[in-house]
């Protein structure tokens, strides 16, 4: 080989190992891309499901999860007893409640569609009208008087799951034997986040309402007919 083919060599030697490194970093780069074509799409939404998420969640990121703690919680807050009947009572009263929202709520979409964030806060603006402060959430209770429930209340109910698990419990209902959810439409995402907004200080002032019919009787405690009478303030609308 002459002088003039080995200089022509050395020049393209340079040349080629560019190449060669574009060329694998080429197949790097469509190694790494996701391949969108081949993947399927993710499950359907299913209430029951996000439910269960939320209230796993919960009990893994927050320090009162046990049903005897937030007992312990409810009674803290009102500075009152609360009767086994009561607790009870509280439960089925609510069941009423979010039932008689998802009826109202289902009535405003088609078949099939999930009941919108918009829905629920149209209905709960007019049905429980609430007035927020520096000091916590006011709500008119159906006597002329407002119920407040302070901001330092509600931050200590939000380290419970109890908003989401009395959804979860009435979800959990309205299934079939198959365990298939048996009812036309669903809440959705939103719809979900806000009743959990609007149960975590509501339910907390229903239980300050009781607490004052159960003292107006000269009670030590609140018993079922305090939390009756302080729901029947503001009755499900299909009541």
């Amino acid at each position: 080989m002459d002088s003039n083919s080995s200089a022509n060599s050395s020049n393209r030697l340079p040349q080629i190992i560019v190449i060669l490194v574009a060329v694998m970093a080429a197949l790097t780069i469509v190694r790494r891309a996701p391949d969108t074509t081949s993947q399927s799409p993710g499950p359907p939404y299913e209430m029951l499901t996000y439910l269960d998420d939320r209230v796993g969640v919960q009990e893994n990121q927050k320090d009162v999860r046990c049903w005897s703690s937030f007992n312990k919680l409810q009674m803290f807050i009102t500075n009152c007893e609360i009767s086994e009947e009561a607790k009870s009572e509280r439960i089925e009263q609510h069941m009423r409640l979010i039932e008689s929202l998802y009826n109202e709520a289902s009535q405003r979409v088609p078949e099939k569609e999930l009941i919108t964030a918009t829905i629920i806060d149209e209905i709960l603006r007019v049905r429980f009208p609430q007035v927020d402060t520096a000091k916590g959430t006011q709500f008119n209770l159906g006597d002329g008087s407002s119920t407040l429930v302070v901001a330092e209340a509600i931050k200590d109910y939000s380290d419970t799951i109890e908003p989401w698990r009395l959804l979860q419990t009435w979800a959990s209902h309205q299934v079939d034997n198959e365990g298939k959810w048996k009812r036309d439409t669903q809440f959705g995402e939103g719809a979900l986040k806000e009743l959990y907004e609007f149960f975590r200080a509501y339910d907390l002032a229903l239980l300050r309402k009781a607490r004052e019919h159960a003292m107006e009787r000269k009670l030590g405690h609140i018993d079922a007919e305090a939390v009756a009478a302080a729901f029947a303030a503001n009755p499900p609308k299909n009541r």
